[in-house]
């Protein structure tokens, strides 16, 4: 018998970590993979984008209709990766998600000869997890500032003190809401790594950190809700979701004698949020497909006109009012649109005349490689581009290959990504209630359905 030579044991193959993040919108579902590269960026290996047709006002209404949706953008995904999806980020937004502002505080025995400590700021963080507020249960805590004695901080460890007052910000939810969006995730045969509030996961895809510092209104206008935050000092101060989107202006025109598919064309191709920049002697043309073949003819003035009106009125003066109502409004230096909305045509124009404040739209991108495909440069991907970012620094297994492409700055220069301790403290109030609900579906698979 011929001697077999040893072979060499093979090399192990370097594979990168996938991460993904998962977007339950209102008009669409989408799934974008990816993985965390060696110098803190993010590339996209693929995506996929599905209708949503479960969903309104960010609610989820019909479990099927969503699970199918999920499940088709899951496919998608797969199919132009190559690679399964098990795991996902998820968004959760919604008109039942509101915020409350209220305060904590302790007194420090010897507090004048020992400094303030990490473990005693966490503890107070955790205290008001259980904190019963009539909105609904805290899914997060977002700590605003603290009063050590008679003294302000944003940053209370190393220093000393008696008293500490903190003010905090707590993010509630609907838990049977919460519930359907586990319970989608869960039968389209995926598990959830975490839950994440979206107006967070766009703004780490579309702000800088030194607008985050400087003061910035992040407006993410979806297809059935708007939501706002407001960075001040590098931290989240103040989130609201207000249950107006996009979706009205295009059911405004589909009122007209079309599809719904034909009015959101004609809103993204041919709209505008001015008037004066339209043009009173063009009128569009659109064979009707609702009205047997009839023709519709639409000004293209009268059109921009509809449009302003509603975006003024049941978009931007909302947001306007909650942003006086915050009391940030003299810290904000910049407003920045994204999400589907971000797309009408004289959107930043209008928003500056409302706001008074230098305004750009979101496009995201911030934080990912250079190889980021055009058509997710886009703000509709704003959240599900953000999550994924999310997941990757939650992750944190870098990737290292033979050549690695950095990301060229189309916008303004990024510093290196946000820290995952930050929104770890965020989201912890959400995974936990995840959790639990998660636990009681599969114990009670008999439960009744939700449609």
């Amino acid at each position: 018998m011929k001697k077999r030579t040893p072979q060499p044991e093979p090399e192990e193959v370097n594979v990168p970590k996938m991460i993904v993040g998962l977007d339950i919108g209102t008009t669409k579902i989408v799934m974008v993979m990816g993985y965390l590269c060696d110098d803190g960026r993010v590339e996209v290996c693929g995506y996929g984008k599905a209708p949503s047709t479960g969903v309104q006002f960010g609610l989820v209404l019909n479990l099927q209709d969503t699970i199918d949706g999920i499940t088709a953008a899951k496919r998608l995904v797969e199919e132009a990766t190559g690679q399964p999806v098990n795991d996902v980020f998820v968004g959760i937004a919604g008109r039942h998600i509101k915020s409350v502002t209220c305060n904590h505080s302790v007194t420090r025995i010897n507090g004048h000869d020992n400094i303030i400590r990490k473990e005693e700021i966490d503890r107070m963080n955790s205290e008001m997890e259980n904190y019963v507020v009539n909105s609904g249960k805290v899914i997060a805590v977002i700590p605003q500032n603290f009063k050590i004695d008679d003294s302000e901080t944003l940053r209370p460890v190393g220093r000393v003190g008696q008293n500490i007052t903190a003010t905090y910000q707590l993010i509630t939810g609907d838990d049977f809401e919460i519930r359907k969006i586990v319970k989608s995730v869960q039968d389209s045969g995926l598990s959830m790594s975490k839950l994440l509030l979206e107006p967070l996961a766009s703004s780490i895809s579309c702000l800088t950190e030194e607008e985050k510092k400087n003061g910035v209104a992040l407006i993410d206008i979806g297809g059935g809700t708007t939501d706002l935050i407001i960075y001040r000092s590098g931290v989240p101060v103040y989130i609201r979701v207000i249950p107006v989107g996009g979706q009205v202006i295009t059911k405004d025109i589909q009122a007209l004698g079309m599809t719904y598919e034909e009015a959101e064309q004609i809103k993204v191709e041919h709209g505008s949020c001015v008037p004066d920049n339209a043009d009173r002697n063009h009128f569009i043309t659109l064979k009707n497909s609702v009205y047997f073949g009839q023709n519709v003819k639409i000004n293209e003035r009268d059109l921009a006109q509809a449009i302003n009106a509603r975006v003024k009125r049941d978009i931007l003066e909302p947001v306007r009012a909650e942003i006086e109502r915050s009391g940030y409004q003299n810290d904000i230096m910049r407003v920045v649109i994204t999400g589907g909305g971000a797309r009408l045509k004289d959107i930043k124009s209008l928003a500056e005349f409302v706001f008074q404040r230098v305004t750009r739209i979101g496009i995201p991108g911030i934080g990912f490689t250079q190889t980021l495909e055009p058509a997710l440069k886009d703000p509709i991907y704003s959240t599900a581009l953000g999550l994924l970012a999310y997941g990757c620094k939650c992750v944190a297994q870098p990737y290292t290959a033979a050549a690695t492409v950095t990301a060229e700055e189309t916008q303004e220069e990024s510093p290196s990504p946000e820290r995952p301790g930050f929104f770890d403290r965020v989201t912890d109030g959400l995974n936990k209630i995840a959790g639990v609900m998660w636990g009681s579906l599969t114990d009670n698979n008999d439960e009744g359905g939700v449609d």
